[in-house]
């Protein structure tokens, strides 16, 4: 059975050869970097550290569409408007001035000091950026990925940047609260051109290559609730993000994967109803239980992650954590083992390569 099968399989509460093995979703650089220090071999890098450590193929098609950040392409030109010993503020790529640390900046967030939006004016200028129809949006060399990924193996997923992800990025989380109840014109367009935007690249790929699975990206709440109350996100965002999961699935895409930090439990009826049928991470800090979570919602929804990250730190919390969590949801099925995120910078080489084991245990 190869990557694929088994990824769609398990996506879908069938029965496979084993758990598809995605244990970690993402390392941050200097995890890497720490390990080398560790006896990660030096040839181990972000784009191959899961081919090391023996995890199963994903893809995801580098087409510009946005992921955590705006699709916005072309993009802004990068600027740097002031620095000083330790830290620098920039204007970046997705239109957002930041100041952000100059070494190991992947350890924290950058401060967020101005959007490009405030009003309609400021989005008509840039909404060129954000053009459904453009093919330059595609990779180079993609009529030799369109062979490639049309005979794959693995699973091969498309980014995209939420109903709620895409608004709070172009306009700032309180701006974005504000213009809920000040600026009902302004939230209109931008979700709008959202969805026209979405389902056009959309459109574009899947006339080469019919992906397995969209993953959008929302990170919409935090560990005491939605960063948006539920009432607001029904009734501004749900609607566009509806119609864009059935346009997903008119185009034979069967698996919507929402990805969001934080507490998300008032939200998931919301997220049911859109037409999503995966969620990840199950951040453990917020209180996401898997555990109780698939108890509560049965086979809606497929499940990745919700171990957590933090009990890497030590053998005996981490063993712990397996052995409550693992039997349960891999009896259920719909279920791939995973970390709540990515992988710390604390966390030793030997717990991590001990936690792989002992989960591939269960296999």
């Amino acid at each position: 059975m190869d990557a694929r099968e088994r990824f769609l399989l398990n996506m879908n509460f069938k029965k496979s050869d084993r758990p598809f093995r995605w244990e970690a979703p993402a390392f941050w650089p200097t995890t890497i970097k720490n390990w080398k220090n560790q006896g990660l071999p030096e040839w181990v890098t972000e784009e191959n550290i899961g081919e090391y450590f023996k995890m199963d193929p994903i893809k995801f098609i580098p087409v510009k569409s946005g992921w955590t950040g705006t699709p916005f392409y072309p993009y802004f030109k990068e600027k740097i408007i002031a620095e000083d010993k330790n830290n620098i503020i920039k204007l970046e790529k997705d239109g957002i001035i930041k100041k952000q640390r100059k070494t190991n900046f992947d350890t924290s967030m950058p401060q967020f000091i101005k959007f490009p939006v405030k009003d309609l004016d400021d989005f008509n200028k840039i909404k060129f950026r954000l053009d459904p129809t453009s093919r330059e949006r595609l990779p180079k060399n993609w009529k030799k990925l369109i062979v490639e990924y049309n005979k794959r193996d693995y699973p091969l997923g498309m980014f995209i940047c939420g109903s709620f992800g895409h608004p709070r990025n172009l306009l700032g989380d309180v701006n974005l609260m504000y213009a809920l109840y000040d600026n009902l014109s302004l939230i209109k367009a931008i979700m709008d051109n959202w969805l026209e935007l979405y389902e056009g690249y959309i459109d574009i790929v899947c006339q080469d290559v019919i992906p397995d699975f969209v993953m959008i990206w929302e990170d919409m709440a935090y560990r005491n609730g939605p960063l948006i109350s539920p009432e607001h996100f029904k009734k501004y965002m749900f609607p566009y993000l509806r119609k864009l999961i059935e346009f997903i699935r008119n185009k034979g895409i069967k698996v919507v994967i929402l990805d969001s930090d934080g507490d998300i439990k008032k939200l998931i009826p919301i997220f049911i109803d859109a037409g999503v049928n995966a969620l990840f991470p199950f951040e453990v800090q917020s209180g996401m239980d898997i555990v109780e979570i698939r108890k509560q919602y049965g086979e809606k929804f497929a499940i990745i992650g919700g171990i957590d990250k933090k009990l890497l730190l030590d053998k005996k919390a981490i063993t712990e954590e397996i052995d409550r969590k693992l039997p349960y949801m891999l009896s259920r099925g719909g279920y791939i083992p995973s970390l709540d995120h990515s992988v710390p910078v604390n966390i030793p080489l030997d717990v991590f390569k001990y936690f792989l084991k002992l989960v591939r245990s269960y296999e």
